[in-house]
């Protein structure tokens, strides 16, 4: 157990580290070229001007642009030197298409937001209003497309608010599933009314209180990485838990633990790293990439699970 936190620090400061410093744009050549680029474009009063109209209304800056500009040059070096690819203040170089930054993250965010619709369109046809959990899935509908347009704004343009608004629609939905796990977990037992009320509550100001800090005090990337991994774990954990427990008398749990199973997996994306393919398709994008067929697993569960419950509240109320 000793060895597996050890691991699990070195693994957490190791990309603490990486986030909050990158070689490329360190590197002499690149801030050579960065202070060129400013003195040569950007001291005028038509700095922003010259720049398309695209790029105005995402805004990139003149110095924004001279950033992109001089990333490529430091990128030939680097990769001509054998060196390899390096990050720049906290990123891989992307190319950018049309003004967005990373393009197939941003594709492949849209792909998440739209199953997560398609889903809920079916959803609604297969499940009646009166099912119990009808309304609590259309409010993780909900908080799901909203974390998946953040997403999406995220990545076509990274600025500080675009990325704080990415890390908390993220942040909610790990915490929602918490929420959907505790109230499945206490369903048709006594009081459970209250104590889904109970946790509600609590996880519902944590998360104000976290986004409060977050936007005016301060955006702690190592502290959100934490949290989001804390809760992240008691959610598949607790998730396993009652897929195990339930799998045999009920056949369509299994698809819970297919998901439960192949979000644990994708995760690996994230930490398998590499410079993008084609400068474009990175380990983050495919991570978003192997996220999104994930929802119609989810919502089959769903659907499915609604119905059993159904079947409960009627057996229910044949006894009372």
């Amino acid at each position: 157990m000793k060895e597996i936190v050890t691991a699990i620090t070195v693994v957490f400061f190791f990309i603490l580290e990486s986030v909050l410093a990158s070689t490329g744009d360190r590197s002499q050549m690149f801030y050579s070229c960065l202070q060129d680029c400013l003195a040569q474009n950007c001291s005028g009063s038509s700095q922003d001007s010259q720049s398309s109209l695209i790029l105005r209304a995402l805004q990139w800056t003149c110095s924004d642009e001279c950033k992109y500009i001089c990333m490529w040059p430091t990128v030939n070096w680097f990769v001509e030197a054998e060196i390899g690819v390096q990050q720049f203040y906290g990123k891989w170089p992307f190319v950018r298409i049309w003004g967005i930054q990373e393009p197939a993250a941003t594709l492949f965010s849209i792909l998440n937001l739209v199953g997560h619709v398609v889903m809920i369109k079916r959803f609604r046809k297969e499940v009646r209003p009166s099912a119990p959990f009808y309304q609590m899935t259309h409010y993780f509908c909900f908080i799901c497309c909203h974390a998946w347009l953040w997403s999406t704004i995220f990545h076509i343009r990274d600025v500080r608010f675009t990325e704080i608004m990415d890390y908390l629609g993220a942040f909610s939905m790990v915490l929602f599933s918490v929420y959907h796990f505790l109230s499945r977990v206490l369903a048709f037992e006594s009081r459970s009314f209250q104590y889904s009320l109970f946790f509600g509550i609590a996880i519902g100001f944590y998360f104000v209180y976290h986004s409060y800090t977050t936007f005016f005090v301060k955006m702690d990337y190592g502290y959100n990485m934490l949290i989001n991994i804390a809760f992240g774990a008691v959610n598949i954990l607790g998730w396993s838990i009652w897929c195990f427990k339930f799998y045999k008398r009920r056949p369509y749990v299994k698809q819970c633990a297919a998901f439960v199973a192949l979000v644990a997996f994708t995760t690996l994306f994230e930490v398998l790293d590499f410079p993008p393919l084609f400068w474009v398709l990175d380990a983050h994008a495919l991570w978003h990439l192997s996220t999104a067929p994930l929802a119609i697993l989810w919502y089959k569960f769903l659907i499915d699970d609604c119905h059993h419950m159904e079947g409960q509240k009627l057996d229910l109320e044949k006894l009372a």
